[in-house]
């Protein structure tokens, strides 16, 4: 083939699929506008916006988003300083203990607060009392939230802080700031931004959220609703609820807008030198008399953040409704045949999104290699689900893809695209979802792949296709590995998507163990949880062992 036309069947090849990626992400988003626009004629989409019941909706996600943002602005970038610029001890194991809520659903850390704080029956209460905890409230959402949200301000900070140039350290010296100055005031303050900036996503985060306000705030005295919420009431109405979701989530979705606006001009506003490569080592502040009370302090704040909730839903696995330990309906739970089922759907549905988000990643992100102008279009149709609130998707999925669609060709057969009430939108939702985790690593990947094994493939006589596979892949497994297990592990147990997008009848994970919980029996709801947690922290370690493996080869 000659390079002109291999040139116009690849760009064909990339505008085919692009156009599919706009069918199934942008036109639902369109449609879901188009209808809420078209039920406010009807209904008057002010009137409905400024209801009583909206307005408490907004203001119970204000607050506590608000309030997940600061408590981990408040945490998370004096524990990115402690870890990364000081000799504080056991660094390594607190890091990983702090990122853990990135690998674990919210909802399972509302479940463990709920066994910790529940007033009347959780372990707390026992000890101190009934009622003197009641994690029944919005300060106890927006508490379960920041402490999941704090990796998003953590981790950002941390890498600023592992990375800044020493010679802003070496002009504080020469300016006569002292040791404190120079090793923590100075980088906090260029660490800042990055900090603020994981904060605005920890309110979209807490804003986004449905599981933990549903579980903890629809039940407080009194209650605490927030749109999630709201559009979910509205979903149970059946089809006459439909358009007054839409219009609720148009709320929902500028919010996000404003705060990812706010996000990235935050990010920009702290640019700063930071090294690439591997430079000069940042020398750690020495804690002196400090080191043994600060190591306690951030040990303490593990426990009650981490591994206390994680405990308690263990031990609420473990406890039979008269208060009796057993392990014995542990095996009826697994055993269960709805249990069986919606693990066979969650690990096939997951496997299948894991799938699609790497392959698909790694074609959007060699379109974007070749061809700037597609590229761009490339880049933002897998950015913008994930941004997006999951709720806002769900409902422009379920607007577009109510009925079912009928294609004519040559007035001689017809395709029908029959998705709702299946599970294929569940599958199409995670996909769109999460495909920035495969752009994102693929790009990362073909950014650093060696383009001479390739050429030296070509030179003894493989075409472009051979060469690609036998040459680039095998330099590509560490990203798409790392895309196909964080796809898959979010997936597993996604809970919005899943409980909105579900059909009656139909079982996911997430699902089960929203419906367990929350209406029928916590303690197989935990024994559920439990088994996930354990499943994580075993493909977690299995992955750590295997980089670890290969670094040392």
């Amino acid at each position: 083939m000659r390079p002109g036309r291999g040139e116009a069947a690849f760009k064909l090849a990339a505008v085919g699929l692009l156009s599919l990626l706009v069918a199934f992400t942008a036109v639902p988003l369109l449609v879901l506008v188009a209808r809420a626009a078209s039920a406010a004629g009807e209904l008057g989409l002010w009137s409905l916006w400024s209801s009583p019941a909206t307005l408490q909706a907004l203001r119970g996600t204000l607050v506590t988003s608000t309030g997940a943002a600061a408590m981990s602005f408040v945490l998370g970038l004096p524990l990115a300083v402690l870890l990364e610029r000081t000799d504080l001890p056991h660094r390594h194991a607190l890091r990983a203990a702090f990122t853990l809520p990135t690998a674990i659903p919210p909802f399972i850390w509302g479940m463990g607060w709920v066994a910790l704080a529940n007033p009347r029956a959780g372990l707390l209460n026992r000890a101190l009392g009934a009622g003197t905890v009641d994690i029944y409230s919005g300060f106890g959402v927006a508490f379960v939230l920041g402490a999941a949200g704090l990796p998003l301000v953590m981790l950002p900070a941390a890498a600023v802080l592992a990375r800044l140039d020493p010679s802003h350290a070496e002009a504080a010296r020469d300016f006569g700031a002292g040791p404190v100055r120079t090793h923590l005031a100075v980088p906090v303050r260029l660490a800042l931004p990055a900090a603020a900036s994981g904060a605005a996503l920890v309110f979209l985060f807490a804003a986004a959220a449905f599981g933990v306000p549903y579980l903890l705030g629809v039940t407080a005295t009194p209650p605490t609703p927030t749109l999630t919420t709201r559009i979910y009431a509205e979903m149970l109405m059946g089809p006459a609820g439909l358009w007054n979701a839409a219009a609720y989530s148009l709320l929902l979705l500028a919010m996000a807008v404003v705060v990812l606006l706010l996000s990235r001009l935050l990010g920009r506003s702290g640019r700063t030198a930071l090294l690439s490569g591997k430079g000069l080592k940042q020398r750690a502040l020495q804690l002196g008399p400090l080191r043994t009370p600060l190591s306690a302090a951030v040990i303490a704040l593990a426990l009650v953040l981490v591994v206390a909730p994680l405990l308690a839903v263990a031990l609420a696995s473990l406890t039979t409704p008269a208060g009796d330990l057993t392990v014995s309906h542990w095996g009826r739970v697994l055993a269960d045949p709805r249990t069986l089922s919606a693990t066979v759907n969650s690990v096939a549905l997951s496997l299948a999104a894991a799938a699609a988000v790497t392959t698909l990643g790694l074609v959007l992100s060699m379109i974007r290699r070749r061809s700037a102008a597609l590229g761009h279009a490339a880049e933002l149709l897998a950015a913008w689900p994930y941004a997006v609130p999951g709720t806002v998707l769900a409902i422009a999925l379920l607007a577009a893809f109510s009925r079912d669609l009928r294609f004519v060709f040559f007035d001689s057969f017809a395709l029908v695209l029959a998705l709702a009430n299946t599970l294929w939108l569940l599958l199409l939702a995670w996909v769109a979802k999460h495909l920035a985790f495969g752009t994102r690593n693929a790009a990362e990947g073909l950014a650093r792949v060696d383009p001479s094994l390739a050429e030296a493939a070509r030179v003894s006589g493989a075409g472009p296709l051979r060469a690609f596979v036998d040459a680039v892949v095998p330099q590509l497994k560490g990203p798409l590995a790392a895309a196909f297990t964080l796809t898959f592990l979010t997936c597993a147990t996604e809970l919005t998507l899943a409980v909105l997008l579900v059909p009656p009848g139909r079982d996911v994970l997430g699902t089960l163990l929203f419906e367990l919980q929350s209406y029928a029996d916590p303690a197989s709801a935990a024994v559920i949880a439990c088994a996930f947690v354990l499943f994580v922290l075993a493909v977690l370690g299995t992955r750590a062992a295997l980089v670890a493996r290969r670094v040392d080869a």
